[in-house]
């Protein structure tokens, strides 16, 4: 059984987190960041770590994670951390926004695991204007192609619904935001549904690995 170590700093973000990944049927320990790494094992091997640690004290234990190679899944509230942590960790990883939402939680940890499947190529054809997955066209509207070129313009990276509406539709006025989120759910089900990441408070993000 897949197993997942909790290394957090608050005891209810760590004990949300057991119970879902518990009803998810992971094995699930959570760990004092102080302890050094359980001994590897057979088993596919998650880190969770709440980057609110202080690196004092979480330094050895990371430095025993990169040794380990196991896939990390950062914890933090800052928005701002997400592409520092990224850049941190030599082997896979991701972050996970707090609050978070529990079905990004278990899509996050799943992907990291290797329990999911890969994400297919996205590439766009400028001149027929349609999208490419695995070099497979999927036909959009026009307002679907405008909202995918929008995304694609910082992909990896949150951006808001106001920021959508003034690239995608011109639009200045935040009161038409829903507009947004309608023509997100019908790319979602055209591209896939973990194609376009809701961030919480913020709007969305394009993953493109």
């Amino acid at each position: 059984m897949a197993r997942i170590l909790i290394y957090g700093t608050e005891e209810n973000i760590t004990r949300k987190l057991t119970q879902l990944f518990t009803r998810e049927h992971f094995s699930v320990a959570a760990c004092n960041a102080a302890e050094k790494l359980p001994a590897a094992t057979a088993e596919a091997t998650l880190v969770v770590l709440d980057a609110r640690l202080k690196w004092s004290v979480c330094r050895p234990l990371f430095i025993d994670i990169q040794a380990a190679g196991y896939p990390v899944l950062f914890l933090t509230a800052d928005r701002e951390m997400t592409s520092h942590l990224r850049a941190l960790y030599r082997g896979q990883s991701d972050v996970l926004m707090l609050p978070f939402a529990p079905k990004a939680a278990v899509a996050k940890a799943s992907l990291l695991m290797g329990q999911n499947e890969p994400l297919r190529e996205l590439a766009i054809d400028q001149r027929e204007r349609v999208a490419l997955l695995d070099g497979e066209r999927v036909e959009l509207t026009a307002q679907e192609y405008a909202l995918l070129l929008a995304l694609m313009e910082n992909p990896d990276t949150p951006v808001s619904r106001e920021q959508l509406l003034r690239k995608a539709w011109g639009y200045q006025s935040i009161g038409e935001t829903r507009t947004v989120d309608v023509h997100v759910q019908r790319l979602r089900k055209k591209l896939g549904e973990e194609r376009i990441e809701t961030v919480y408070k913020c709007g969305y993000r394009l993953k493109m690995a």
